[in-house]
C-alpha cells in the first residue's frame, strides 16, 4: 500500500499492542483500552496507519462506568 502521506510504497504492516490512556488528568480515573491491530508504517516518512475495531471505539467513547457508581456513592 501506498503512504497517505509521502505516497511512498516503501511500507510494510507489522502486528502491534496498544494500550491506549484516556487524555488529561482525568484520563487517569478511565479504564485503558486494548488494540491489536497491524500497523502500516511508512520507511521513508515514518507516518504509521491503523484502524480500531467497532468495540475498541465504542469502549473509547462510553463514560467510565465506575467514576458515576462512585459520584453515586
Amino acid at each position: 500500500m501506498r503512504c497517505m502521506s509521502c505516497q511512498s510504497l516503501n511500507t510494510s504492516v507489522y502486528p502491534a499492542e496498544l494500550n491506549i490512556h484516556h487524555p488529561g488528568m482525568e484520563g487517569l480515573d478511565k479504564p485503558t483500552v486494548w488494540a491489536f491491530p497491524h500497523l502500516l508504517v511508512c520507511r521513508d516518512c515514518g507516518v504509521t496507519q491503523f484502524s480500531l475495531s467497532s468495540n475498541q471505539l465504542r469502549e473509547l467513547s462510553e463514560p467510565d462506568s465506575s467514576r458515576s457508581e462512585a459520584a453515586a456513592a
